[in-house]
């Protein structure tokens, strides 16, 4: 997919911002800019332009930046045929390593063999990192985009444990009994399929235990109909994305391991199908936690934050330095940010200035606030906490909030991202499973964990 091997073949692929767009046409030759006005193409985004010679072939590609550092466009990637291609970026506010592993994404399709497109990347140590980069986005997008009668938490484990890719890690696996001693909270949320609940839980290295390991968790709800409280059918269509987290997390594993060649990292993901039949968790029921904690079910289709207290538990008992949740959660988060704009909530704000930082001038997750004033609507009369509030406001706050019970200490480093998981066809691919948040942690973790 990326080269160094810049052949006369190659064909210009030019980015263009649409603030440089004038710049940029006054030094193109008169074919040129006759071309751009003929089809109205200013440099807006996403929209791509082929330039043909008078002969009819390919002669170079534009495809819009927009008004700022916004690479969607290159969800048209797809649209080019197969052959050899070179990125000139002057007149783009992207970094060029921005718009490389663009590439990445623009050029994925679902169960079919990549198109042999290849890019030509000037420097070489960056070629291996891309083309893993692409391997790694491939292999979670493919999870997300499987369908549930394909993906269920025994062959969402197994898919995992024999992956090249997870060739060289430690796993932990857990017998029936084991399981359900330590994560309860999932199964009592999946013992109601015939595909019965299980876990990923792995590590990169030999964990001790003074190490204060780094650890990433992904929600991993293979399909959800939410349970007693079943989902309408069109909010069911696409259930099979709600094991998203998971796949965010893996890819962000993998990457962290990539990069971070001493950071110890562990995995969690917990795995189970929100069905329904004569043994689903009811409305009222209550269920002990790892730790004790007596949780009353408020809301059956409140199940993911289960599946994530009982990784959170688990995390807590490394001492670790941080952890790092993704979970396709509440619909309150994209009601409030829509489906590109992933929710983060963090309870260290040395940890949110650094996000912050990331997000100054490209805005690719929002916080929102661990308001504790809102903790009283998951107060229950028969148990510690209920896992949802019932008068439906501040959704995605409460969620979050209660996830944070689970940290012991309280003030464990801790960041949660509320993502989607799926594009409907405008955050860098077409419609689909997308990893929305993955790219900006991977920044933090690289800034701040090495």
């Amino acid at each position: 997919m990326f080269t160094n091997d810049n052949t006369e073949c190659s064909t210009k692929i030019s980015i263009i911002s649409q603030n440089k767009y004038d710049d940029w046409l006054a030094k193109q030759p008169s074919f040129i800019k006759n071309w751009c006005i003929s089809n109205n193409f200013k440099g807006e985004n996403p929209k791509i332009l082929k330039i043909p010679y008078p002969d009819g072939r390919l002669k170079e590609v534009v495809i819009g930046e927009g008004t700022d550092k916004d690479l969607s466009g290159v969800s048209q990637y797809a649209s080019l045929n197969e052959g050899n291609y070179y990125i000139f970026s002057k007149f783009a506010r992207s970094s060029d390593f921005d718009i490389q592993k663009a590439w990445s994404w623009g050029n994925y399709k679902f169960q079919s063999l990549p198109k042999k497109n290849f890019l030509y990347v000037k420097n070489k140590d960056d070629i291996e990192f891309l083309n893993f980069y692409s391997e790694t986005l491939n292999f979670s997008r493919n999870l997300i985009n499987s369908p549930a009668n394909e993906i269920n938490p025994i062959s969402f484990y197994k898919k995992i444990k024999n992956s090249n890719l997870f060739s060289y890690f430690k796993f932990n696996n857990y017998t029936p009994p084991e399981f359900k001693l330590n994560f309860p909270l999932t199964y009592a949320v999946g013992k109601s399929s015939n595909s019965q609940p299980h876990a990923i839980h792995l590590s990169n290295k030999k964990i001790l235990k003074k190490d204060k390991p780094l650890i990433i968790i992904g929600k991993g709800v293979t399909f959800d109909t939410g349970g007693v409280n079943i989902k309408p059918g069109n909010s069911m269509r696409n259930m099979k994305k709600d094991m998203g987290g998971s796949a965010i997390a893996i890819s962000l594993f993998l990457l962290a391991n990539y990069l971070l060649k001493k950071t110890k990292i562990v995995l969690i993901i917990p795995l189970a199908e929100n069905s329904i039949s004569s043994k689903a968790m009811r409305p009222g029921d209550i269920y002990s936690s790892y730790s004790g904690k007596k949780v009353e079910i408020s809301h059956t289709d409140a199940e993911g934050r289960l599946l994530l207290a009982d990784a959170i538990e688990l995390a807590c008992k490394y001492n670790p330095k941080l952890i790092l949740d993704f979970a396709t959660l509440t619909g309150a988060a994209r009601v409030a940010l829509g489906e590109d704009l992933p929710a983060y909530f963090t309870n260290d704000e040395g940890i949110a200035n650094k996000i912050e930082k990331l997000n100054k001038n490209d805005t690719r997750c929002w916080r929102l606030p661990l308001y504790k004033s809102y903790k009283n609507k998951l107060h229950s009369d028969v148990a510690n906490i209920c896992n949802a509030s019932l008068d439906g406001m501040a959704g995605a706050i409460t969620a979050a909030l209660f996830l944070e019970e689970f940290l012991k200490p309280i003030n464990t480093p801790w960041v949660h991202v509320d993502t989607f998981a799926w594009s409907n066809g405008s955050f860098l691919s077409t419609k689909g499973a997308a990893l929305q948040g993955l790219d900006i942690m991977i920044e933090f973790l690289k800034n701040n964990y090495q």
